[in-house]
């Protein structure tokens, strides 16, 4: 059984629940995500038993990265471990799977960058894309995800305790959901020279940047139900193009664009009626090469009057 590419975790979660596997077929070639590495030193190598459970086919660590000083800003960082083989999915997941999902309960006085359906800001590093008749977008071994939150102004005595919720959905012929539960301290990072601490700062260098001033990246041609995306990199390529989940403008064809020289013409569907509630926009990574450059972006759709 396939997961459909437009079904929202909170949809997908409690369905999911009732499944003992799901099946999809897929495989793992094309880019490595330079963000993914081999096991650090203390970290157990995992058995070659196929696992029975999404947590056993991933580990979980919850760890917090930073200067906890008084209206300074930390990070809440949670490391996957991904059994060999095995692939969990980016906040995008393709054409099927789920977004990997991180959940915060912080303290009074302390904030995180929020997204417009009310939930925190997750930067994910730049994903691989695997394809074997679908396409989707996620990674393999390792990755390390992270959310900016800035501190109250006055730090009380004792802990500042924040609840770190993550759900997860790892797939290799078949696929299996995952959860965890942890409570970190944001007044106690680690250590600003451990692995962990190393393990954040290599994901944090493979986080897609900000679209160059002169690039060219517009939408055209709209009407009430299309609109074509222009990027003109003034390059050479290859490019490759990964939407983020924008509900309402999708990728008229398939899940994924590439073009071999600096120029990309992608064609939407829009639909305000799928929208979600949401303002309409289109938005994505740009990944030039061989994967070690990526950019974003986000672009409104302008309404038809």
């Amino acid at each position: 059984m396939r997961i459909p590419r437009l079904l929202t975790p909170s949809a997908l979660m409690p369905a999911c629940m009732f499944m003992s596997a799901i099946v999809v077929m897929m495989s793992a070639q094309c880019f490595e995500s330079p963000c993914v590495a081999q096991s650090p030193p203390g970290v157990p190598a995992r058995g070659k038993a196929d696992p029975q459970s999404g947590e056993d086919a991933v580990s979980v660590r919850a760890f917090v990265v930073g200067e906890a000083k008084a209206g300074g800003s930390v990070r809440v960082a949670v490391t996957f471990d991904v059994h060999p083989g095995w692939h969990i999915y980016w906040e995008n997941a393709g054409e099927s799977g789920a977004p990997t999902d991180i959940a915060l309960e912080l303290p009074a006085g302390c904030t995180a960058p929020m997204r417009d359906e009310g939930k925190v800001r997750i930067d994910f590093p730049v994903p691989s894309v695997f394809t074997h008749g679908e396409t989707t977008f996620g990674y393999e071994k390792r990755v390390t995800l992270s959310i900016p939150v800035t501190l109250p102004s006055v730090i009380p005595e004792g802990a500042l305790p924040v609840k770190v919720s993550t759900r997860w959905l790892v797939c290799k012929e078949r696929c299996l959901l995952g959860q965890n539960v942890a409570t970190v301290d944001l007044s106690k990072p680690v250590a600003a020279d451990s692995p962990l601490a190393t393990e954040l700062a290599t994901a944090l260098e493979h986080l897609p940047k900000v679209v160059p001033a002169s690039w060219k990246v517009e939408l055209t041609e709209i009407t009430n139900d299309g609109a074509v995306l222009v990027i003109e990199t003034g390059g050479a390529g290859p490019l490759r193009f990964l939407p983020f989940e924008t509900p309402g403008v999708l990728l008229e064809s398939g899940y994924a664009a590439e073009s071999k020289t600096g120029v990309l013409r992608i064609p939407l569907d829009v639909s305000g009626e799928s929208s979600l509630g949401r303002a309409l926009e289109a938005g994505g990574l740009v990944i030039v090469g061989n994967g070690s450059e990526a950019y974003s972006f986000r672009l409104p759709v302008p309404a038809m009057k």
